[in-house]
């Protein structure tokens, strides 16, 4: 019986470690690859994530940086002074010179420091520190270090934005203290308001004043203008010194009033303008020579303290002249008709205008002498009118008025000129055109006109406000009309921001 072959046993299946442990090549392969995954796993987490998160933190922390910097020169700015409830102070855009320059968005406007301040915190370029001129509002700085910049300033009552060089130009004559003015009251509280402003302006501020006198043709356009400089002057302490005892002196006392009463007289002489188109036959009003004097300067923004708009005039030609002096000699001919001797009536009355002006004189010793303001006039005339009569009274005076020897044969007086004048009034409209050429050939911007007309209590001067309103609001600037009471209550407002 032939025997079954026994089946030999199934062979044992081996594990993967004894599979990889077979062969060493297979192991070091597998080990190489371990490595290299490992290695390269660690640069992309190194790189992507982590590096990524490295930069994003660095970012944060220069914005952070230059935030804080801009917050706290904010805060400087609102603590430099004086009121929070004054006037805004616009500031748009502010800029950073740190690393990563930061551009932030329209801020909304902040508010300014003290009733009539100035503001005056810069930004410096550079370092990006804050000038030497600040503490007194917001502004951005050249990089200087005295930070001029863009500021916000109040005077009597009108805010002006935007303002680093400021001119005021102020009628000192006869004119501006006339009673019904309010005298050397509304005048002292003008010239103090003045010397508040600039005693406040940063070193980074320039300015500049200009006073004027009307009404003094006989003496040349040139002696009745009169600026503190020719040019723009930085508001440093020595120099707002050098103002103070330079405007303090001006119509404080009756003795000297208007450009006499300048201690320190500067000579100005209007520059030649041959292309700005300008009539050399036309003659605005005083105060327009002023402002030619101011705009030389080179200003940003004026203030125009007036005591009238004035008239301006028109040189005769040949023919109109003519014309004016045969009129002249007719009406002459024509007094000498009734009797009267043309010689004989100008003497007269000079002689009692003399006389009048001597009583006046007296009056104002004794006003003196009991501490009371004196009558200030700009002519003789002014002693006759209504209202001046009734001021006299009201004091316990009387000067009466006699005409005998230059009055007509029905008693009126003789008061017109004898003589011819070459020229005649010219309508307003040109004082507007010759500010504007002044402005072009003076100026690469124009600056902001703002204008202050001073009125008595019961003036209504409509010819007056309308043609002062255009030019100022044609000129980028405001009109006001000031009188003394409101002289008054911005003196007591501001004392009261302190």
């Amino acid at each position: 019986m032939s025997s079954v072959p026994t089946p030999s046993p199934a062979p044992s299946r081996k594990s993967l470690y004894d599979r990889l442990t077979a062969s060493v090549p297979l192991l070091v392969t597998v080990i190489v690859h371990v490595v290299l995954v490992a290695v390269a796993g660690y640069f992309v987490v190194t790189e992507q994530i982590l590096g990524n998160k490295k930069s994003f933190e660095a970012v944060n922390a220069s914005e952070n940086v230059v935030q804080k910097q801009v917050e706290h020169r904010l805060q400087v700015a609102r603590k430099g002074g004086g009121s929070a409830s004054s006037s805004p102070v616009s500031a748009n855009r502010i800029f950073s010179t740190a690393e990563n320059a930061l551009q932030m968005p329209t801020m909304p406007d902040l508010p300014s420091v003290g009733a009539s301040a100035l503001a005056g915190m810069g930004f410096g370029a550079g370092a990006g520190g804050v000038g030497s001129g600040t503490g007194f509002g917001t502004g951005i700085g050249n990089g200087s270090g005295l930070g001029s910049g863009f500021m916000s300033m109040s005077f009597l009552g009108t805010t002006s934005q935007r303002a680093s060089k400021i001119v005021f130009v102020v009628d000192v004559g006869p004119r501006l203290l006339d009673i019904r003015k309010g005298g050397f009251e509304a005048f002292s509280i003008i010239r103090e308001e003045m010397m508040k402003l600039v005693s406040r302006l940063p070193p980074s501020a320039e300015f500049g004043v200009v006073v004027y006198e009307s009404d003094n043709w006989d003496r040349g356009i040139n002696s009745m203008v009169n600026p503190f400089s020719v040019n723009l002057l930085p508001a440093t302490s020595a120099n707002k010194t050098r103002f103070f005892e330079w405007m303090k002196p001006i119509n404080r006392t009756p003795e000297k009033v208007g450009i006499k009463s300048i201690a320190v007289r500067t000579p100005w002489r209007a520059k030649a303008l041959p292309n700005a188109g300008l009539d050399e036959d036309f003659r605005p009003p005083t105060w327009v020579y002023a402002l030619r004097c101011a705009l030389e300067m080179g200003p940003d923004t004026i203030y125009v303290v007036a005591g009238s708009a004035g008239q301006p005039i028109q040189m005769l030609t040949d023919l109109e002249l003519a014309k004016k002096k045969k009129l002249n000699e007719e009406r002459k001919a024509e007094l000498e008709r009734s009797g009267l001797s043309i010689e004989s009536v100008e003497a007269a009355r000079e002689a009692f205008a003399d006389k009048a002006k001597a009583q006046l004189d007296v009056i104002n010793a004794k006003l003196k002498a009991k501490g009371q303001s004196p009558f200030i006039i700009v002519g003789w005339r002014r002693i006759f009118e209504p209202d001046f009569q009734a001021a006299l009274k009201q004091k316990g005076f009387s000067i009466p008025l006699d005409a005998k020897g230059w009055s007509t044969k029905d008693g009126k007086p003789i008061f017109w000129n004898m003589g011819v004048d070459p020229f005649e009034k010219t309508e307003y409209a040109e004082v507007l055109t010759e500010i504007s050429k002044l402005q072009r050939a003076l100026l690469k911007e124009r600056a902001a006109l703002n204008i202050f007309l001073l009125v008595g209590p019961t003036e209504q001067p409509k010819d007056s406000m309308d043609n002062l309103g255009k030019a100022s609001s044609r000129n980028g600037g405001k009109f006001q009309l000031l009188t003394t009471k409101k002289l008054k209550e911005l003196s007591t407002r501001d004392e009261a921001a302190k």
